[in-house]
């Protein structure tokens, strides 16, 4: 689990975030990070002491029901980080191609 705060998408949903919001939605990115340390000190961990990733203990230690739904709730973040940086990308691309052509 890793989170990327440095890319293209991100930093131009950033910045577009923060120029209309201002300092509103800092608290979003203070509790973002401290998730993303907890997240990956309880990876790390997990990986050391069991040599298993999440989804290969999941499956192996809980009841079918838990681990799809854990399973479906990593792969649902995953697929809204994916949506996250196509959104960036497009503000990135919306400003360049807008102050270049405007």
């Amino acid at each position: 689990m890793t989170v990327g705060f440095i890319d293209p998408g991100n930093w131009a949903a950033n910045v577009a975030a923060g120029a209309q919001f201002g300092y509103a939605l800092l608290w979003v990115v203070t509790l973002s990070t401290i998730m993303l340390v907890l997240l990956q000190h309880n990876a790390a961990h997990l990986g050391i002491a069991t040599g298993l990733c999440l989804s290969e203990a999941a499956t192996a230690h809980l009841p079918r029901p838990v681990s799809v739904s854990i399973i479906l709730t990593a792969v649902a973040a995953a697929a809204a980080t994916a949506l996250a940086e196509l959104l960036g990308a497009a503000i990135a691309l919306q400003m360049l191609f807008h102050s270049v052509l405007g």
